[in-house]
């Protein structure tokens, strides 16, 4: 299993081709803690804020124990099937691409916890 990502343009050959995928949504549209704030979105899209000054903004507004806790729920059910982070770019920057590092980062991260907790 796996963790992918697409946009919602695609979804309908993602749902063809994987019928029992899990499809996340990820937009703030959707209410996700996984998406940038607005006054984040708008400023990227206003061309206020370089993709550099997003990442580094998007990193930052990552790093909470919900977003955390949600990135490792993520990615344990990627460990189960094929899920698929879903948001609307079809081309160029998007927070879904750095999510997908994100989370598979969270998750060795995370293995790397365990190990050193059974060792103690």
């Amino acid at each position: 299993m796996s963790l992918k990502e697409t946009y919602f343009g695609n979804l309908g050959n993602v749902k063809k081709m994987d019928p029992g995928a899990v499809i996340i949504d990820i937009t703030r549209r959707a209410g996700s803690v996984l998406s940038p704030s607005w006054d984040m979105l708008n400023e990227y899209k206003a061309g206020k804020m370089t993709w550099d000054g997003y990442i580094s903004r998007f990193l930052r507004e990552m790093d909470n124990p919900e977003c955390k806790a949600e990135m490792l729920r993520i990615g344990e059910l990627a460990g189960t099937k094929d899920v698929y982070l879903v948001c609307f770019e079809r081309v160029g920057n998007c927070h879904r691409f750095l999510l997908v590092d994100m989370i598979k980062r969270a998750m060795i991260i995370e293995a790397c916890r365990r190990m050193n907790q059974r060792k103690v």
